[in-house]
Parts: C-alpha cells; structure tokens; sequence
C-alpha cells in the first residue's frame, strides 16, 4: 500500500512539472505582428471617363462683301462643298471698271507729266517746286490707280479655305450692303468635339497626360462601333452660365467614312490619370517606404502571403504627388507591401495581415 502511494505521488508530481514546463514554452514563443497591407492593382483602374458631346465646326468664317452693290452670280446651296479660292458670289462690277479706267488714265498722264518735268528740271526751265508737285501727283495717281483694282476685286466673294457652306443668308439678283452676311462656311478637314466637365474633373481633363496608355476617343452616335483618336484644342477659364462645368474642346480629322455634321451627338473617352502610366509602377504612401541602413537604398517591405513574411524590395522613386510617392519600378501588379510600422520589421520576420486595404 505504502508502495502504491509512492507511485501514485510520482506520477503526480510529473505531470505538474510537465505542465508547467509545457505553459512555460507557450509564454516564451514569440507573437506575430500585425501588418497593414496594400495590394498593387492596375494603376489604370477606374481612370476612364466618359463624357457626352457635341460636333462642332473646328473652323466657321461668316463672309460679306466689303462694298455694297447689285448682286448678279450666286448659285451655291447649303451643303456644298467649295474648294479655296473658288469664288463664291459676285457683284455688278461695271462701275468698279469704270472706276479703274479713270484711275488708269490719270495715273498714265501724271506718269508722262513727271517725266517731261524731270527734264524741263534739268534743263533748269522749270523750279524744283514744281517738279516735286508733279512728282507728289504722280504718287497720289499711283494710289488712287491700286484702290480702284482693289474695289474691282471686292466685287468677287471667294472661298478662304476648303470647306462646307453651312448657311445662305441672301438670295440672287439682291442689292447687298457692305459688311451684310452673306454665308457661312465652315472647314472641311477637321471637326471640334465639345464637352462639358464638372469642376471635380477640370484640371485632370484639360491637363491630361499626353503619354497615357489610352488616348481621347470618340464616338459618333450614328456610328458608335467605331472610334476616332482626338487631341485637346482649347478650354474654357470660366463656367457655362447655368452650371458648375467647364466647356473643353478636342478636335480630329473628319471621318472618311461616314457623315458628320455640326451639332450631332458623341462621347468623348479619355483617360484621366495624370501619371505617365507607360513607366510608373505604383503610388504608395510615403509611411511604406525607407532606406536601408547599411547601403541607404530605398525599399519597401513586402508580403509573402504563402510563407507568412516580409522581405525588402528595393524600389525606384518617381515624384511626389498629391496621392503619395511614384513607384517607377521595383514593384508589380498583385505585390502586397506594408504601409505602417516598417521601423519595426526585420529581414524574415514573420506576421500577419491586419487589414486588407486595395489601392492603386
């Protein structure tokens, strides 16, 4: 019996030492630290916007005669297509003839009354005054002469450009004054799309990047399957009456194939970022990166989500922006790297996520 005690207090007192070297070996393992993490995504993602717009002439001239008259050539309709220098109207020009016949001959009789004068002067019969009035009338009959062949050119109305005569505000056979519309042309080779930006989106649209992977396109209503690449024209400084949006205007070469008119319906897509996507990695906030102690290089630290760690990854710095600093390389899409408490991770350490946060 007394052996059996014996045993049963050794067995007792192992499993109390047991237990106690078991909860000692628990206090003493080491915890993991919880890391915040960013996950790299396209930097891309939900930079796309679409606007709606409208088609506008990239060039529109409302042309007028400079003198009035008797209108007498107009045949044009609207719709049709004239080419630079045709011309487009014309006026009675028979008092315009008239005129430059007058100016013609005096300008013949001051030209021969000059010459005898230059040599009555050096012959000495004539004062010097009076060769310099015949020299003075000369000049005057010179001018009046190019005025009349410009008041004759008056009478013909030509086109300035290639274009489309948009609208005719005059019949033929009308008397027509000075400066009256008579048409509107409109050129051919380009057209405007016109939208309007919030305020939110001003300074991203009409500063946008020209290096960004995707380009301004449009879309036409009558044809949306197609596309056409467009350029940043103009802008304006200050709000369409009536709103909190700015008017922006691209223009491109007209489509070949198909008819586009002003003031048909478009959609304008663009990219947004002001990044230059074609070389930029990602935007991380400036608590996720630090410099190496012994070598200073700059590194961020990453996540192996299979083996539970943080390693350093050196990076290549771009600029400073409002949403933090450029990664240029070092870095790709899917990576996971810790923007909080870096100053406290070592090479291996294990941890644990703390909160999954997307980003750029």
């Amino acid at each position: 019996m007394k052996n059996l005690t014996t045993t049963l207090s050794l067995l007792i007192l192992t499993a109390v030492i047991s237990g106690c070297n078991a909860e000692s070996s628990e206090a003493v393992k080491p915890s993991v630290r919880p890391v915040k993490l960013l996950e790299i995504t396209d930097i891309n993602a939900g930079s796309l916007r679409s606007f709606p717009a409208k088609v506008a002439a990239t060039k529109q001239a409302e042309l007028a005669f400079r003198l009035s008259g008797h209108l007498v050539e107009f045949n044009l309709v609207e719709g049709q297509q004239v080419n630079k220098g045709a011309v487009l109207a014309r006026l009675d020009r028979r008092d315009s003839q008239n005129t430059l016949l007058n100016r013609e001959a005096d300008y013949e009789l001051a030209k021969a009354d000059f010459k005898r004068k230059g040599e009555l002067l050096r012959r000495e019969l004539i004062s010097q005054a009076e060769y310099d009035l015949a020299s003075a009338q000369l000049k005057s009959s010179k001018a009046n002469l190019a005025s009349a062949q410009d008041q004759l050119s008056y009478t013909e109305l030509t086109a300035p450009y290639d274009g489309t005569v948009a609208k005719i505000s005059i019949d033929n056979y009308q008397m027509v004054q000075a400066n009256q519309p008579v048409l509107v042309l409109q050129k051919d080779s380009d057209i405007d799309v016109v939208i309007q930006v919030p305020e939110s989106l001003a300074s991203k649209v009409t500063q946008f990047n020209p290096n960004a992977i995707t380009q301004p396109v449009v879309r036409f209503a009558n044809d949306p399957s197609s596309s056409y690449a467009a350029l940043l024209k103009e802008h304006a400084t200050q709000v369409t009456p009536g709103t909190q949006s700015y008017e922006v205007v691209f223009t491109l070469p007209r489509p070949a194939n198909m008819t586009v008119l002003p003031g048909m319906s478009a959609e304008l897509t663009m990219d947004i970022t002001q990044h230059n996507s074609q070389t930029l990695a990602a935007i991380l906030p400036a608590s996720a990166i630090s410099k190496r102690d012994q070598d200073g290089q700059t590194v961020v630290w990453a996540f192996d989500s299979k083996l539970g760690k943080v390693t350093q990854q050196m990076v290549t710095l771009g600029k400073v922006t409002t949403d933090g600093i450029e990664i240029v390389d070092g870095i790709k899409v899917g990576d996971q790297v810790v923007v909080a408490g870096v100053q406290y991770l070592s090479e291996g350490l294990e941890v644990k996520p703390l909160r999954w946060q997307r980003g750029v």
